[in-house]
């Protein structure tokens, strides 16, 4: 399997953050419960790339970003080098544009996600920065 470059934003909102029930017709996770995000396209960098998937699937702006974590996934097409940045300051509100739902989880959903990785990063998350 190849391996590509792809980025995960984390949104933060009373304790919570935001995650997606994806739809049931995509091809990587359908159905999942899962942070959002999407691949790098070539010649995009990490922030640019955070950029176009939150307005594409949420439709907001991020003014402000935080590399969070890095972790090598396996999906069923293709390994993906994930990067997950935390946006510390959005404008618009969340509303969820390619997937079926959006849902804020707290510190007791995380077993609600379904990929081992994003419960990892969560956990982490949870563990370190938010009270």
């Amino acid at each position: 399997m190849k391996t590509v470059e792809t980025v995960s934003f984390i949104l933060i909102q009373g304790g919570k953050v935001l995650v997606e029930r994806r739809r049931k017709d995509r091809l990587n996770d359908p159905g999942a419960i899962v942070i959002p995000g999407g691949h790098v396209a070539e010649g995009e960098n990490h922030i640019d790339a955070v950029k176009r998937e939150l307005m594409e699937e949420l439709g907001i702006e991020c003014t402000i970003f935080r590399f969070f974590d890095r972790i090598l996934c396996e999906s069923t097409t293709e390994f993906q080098l994930n990067n997950w940045y935390i946006c510390l300051d959005w404008k618009g509100n969340p509303t969820p544009r390619e997937a079926d739902a959006i849902i804020f989880l707290g510190r007791e959903d995380i077993n609600k996600l379904s990929l081992t990785n994003d419960k990892k990063v969560l956990t982490r998350l949870f563990d370190e920065e938010i009270s």
